[in-house]
């Protein structure tokens, strides 16, 4: 077993669940199962492997609040880390990093950023020769990793400004997909109106276990109106997914088959097709299955649960053959891992399904970020980029679904196991928070060449869901900031 110490001079910059929140990767950024305890001076990071490796762990940024933040690749030895300093060296490593390579495709860089970048630098500097001072060395490392974020948002919004613009001379404007998943409220009139100017695409959920409550006995009325009402309105039609593989989604009678999976395989094909038959011709995207590479229920091991995906995509193809078919991938980061042994990443379990010509179409991603169990840590800009573009190479097209917390208050409609991340501090998570994330971050997944459609995955607050204040209406119907940013991304990028 491998073991690294790192020096902690300041608690204060790290969130209190940042222990059980950080995680060790290797050179593939695939997380290794980790246990991290505090010390008295500092935190241990123990795994089974002892190669080299970075290790992650959220910090508090002075106008960002919590985000991961990682070292460089370090090796193993007796004396341990200044985590601030090798957490600042990171910071700076991936920006200068991120620079290169967008200036070797063409990134006409902004003076701005190579001032930004001399500043972070400099504090790098002064942090590294100041280490016998644990105390000065932090502060001069906090200093590094927020000039590395600003410089950061800088070269994220030049690399956007300059993507879309090669585009337009290109093509013209982008024809890309901005959707939302209706959930289970009844729509207003007045959001109905919302919907249709602010997206171009909606996604009918059609949960299991509210469309065949009883075994054989189907209740269409929801998922009916909803397809209608979507068609009737020229928004292009998603739907899924069809199998969400988690306890709130299946139904109950289901696990009357544990243990049998042969069985439990038809039934679950049975329901796919059952599902696209109704809707054949409808619907122009299924997503077939989701979070079979993450959760584990049923007692089903990840080859199982691989083998579902597969039929899945299988029984949505054959039954209908000219729609659009993805599966979803949840927590692409595998964050999970970190806290449980398993031999597929989030994009090697992708990866098995690409490889074996079953007609997929795409990828789904869900990037619910800020929430606990079931979604992901915050992430920065480079983080969110890298990882896209770590996706892309599997050569398919991307749809990313995601949500992010307005409040931190509790949430009567959400599941109760579900929580937002450090808010137990409270934390300066807001509905302005989430409307400036928004402003921030979807146009650069929409800069993204592989990413063809951008979905957020909750609706109303009002109305039962997952993520805690994750919508874009309040528990009152009344839209939040997020929403008037979203209704001016669509008008400045897309058709």
């Amino acid at each position: 077993m491998g073991s690294m110490r790192f020096l902690v001079p300041r608690r204060d910059l790290f969130p209190l669940d940042a222990a059980e929140r950080a995680y060790m990767t290797g050179l593939e950024e695939i997380p290794w199962q980790t246990r991290v305890q505090w010390t008295d001076d500092g935190l241990v990071a123990r795994r089974g492997e002892s190669d080299s490796g970075c290790f992650h762990i959220p910090w508090k940024l002075a106008d960002a609040g919590d985000v991961m933040q990682a070292t460089t690749s370090l090796m193993e030895r007796d004396r341990p880390y200044h985590l601030p300093v090798e957490l600042a060296r990171g910071a700076v490593n991936r920006l200068r990093g991120q620079l290169a390579v967008w200036e070797s495709i063409g990134l006409d860089t902004p003076a701005v950023v190579n001032q930004q970048i001399r500043v972070a630098v400099g504090h790098l500097s002064a942090a590294v020769i100041s280490q016998h001072d644990l105390m000065a060395s932090t502060a001069k490392a906090a200093q590094t990793i927020d000039a590395s974020f600003q410089a950061m948002r800088s070269l994220i919004a030049a690399y956007v400004e300059q993507s879309f613009a090669a585009r337009q001379r290109q093509q013209g404007r982008s024809v890309k997909m901005l959707g939302v998943a209706l959930g289970r409220g009844v729509l207003k009139e007045s959001i109905q109106r919302d919907i249709v100017s602010s997206f171009n695409a909606v996604v009918a959920p059609l949960p299991w276990n509210e469309l065949e409550p009883r075994e054989s006995k189907y209740d269409w009325t929801l998922a009916d109106r909803q397809i209608e009402w979507c068609r009737a309105n020229n928004l292009r039609p998603f739907a899924g997914p069809i199998l969400q593989w988690d306890k709130a989604a299946l139904p109950n009678w289901l696990y009357l088959w544990e243990g049998d999976f042969e069985n439990l395989a038809s039934v679950i094909v049975g329901q796919i097709k059952a599902v696209v038959n109704r809707y054949r011709g409808k619907v122009a995207l299924w997503n077939c299955a989701a979070r079979l590479n993450a959760a584990e229920l049923l007692s089903l091991d990840e080859e199982q649960r691989l083998r579902l995906a597969v039929l899945a995509v299988e029984a949505t193809r054959e039954a209908d053959p000219r729609a659009a078919v993805v599966i979803s991938i949840d927590q692409p980061w595998g964050e999970y891992m970190g806290r449980a042994s398993q031999d597929l990443s989030p994009l090697h379990f992708a990866d098995a399904l690409a490889r074996a010509e079953l007609g997929l179409t795409g990828f789904w991603l869900e990037f619910n970020l800020g929430y606990q169990p079931g979604g992901g840590q915050p992430r920065d800009l480079f983080d969110v980029s890298r990882q896209l573009d770590r996706w892309s190479c599997l050569g398919l097209p991307l749809v990313v679904s995601l949500v992010v917390p307005s409040d931190i208050a509790p949430d009567p409609h959400a599941r109760s196991n579900v929580a937002v991340l450090g808010a137990q501090e409270s934390a300066a998570i807001s509905a302005a928070t989430q409307a400036a994330w928004v402003d921030e971050y979807l146009p650069l997944l929409l800069a993204k060449p592989m990413v063809q459609a951008v979905v957020w995955n909750q609706l109303l607050d009002s109305a039962p869901h997952e993520f805690p204040h994750g919508g874009l209406y309040d528990q009152d119907q009344q839209a939040k900031p997020a929403l008037a940013g979203l209704q001016a991304i669509r008008k400045k990028y897309l058709t």
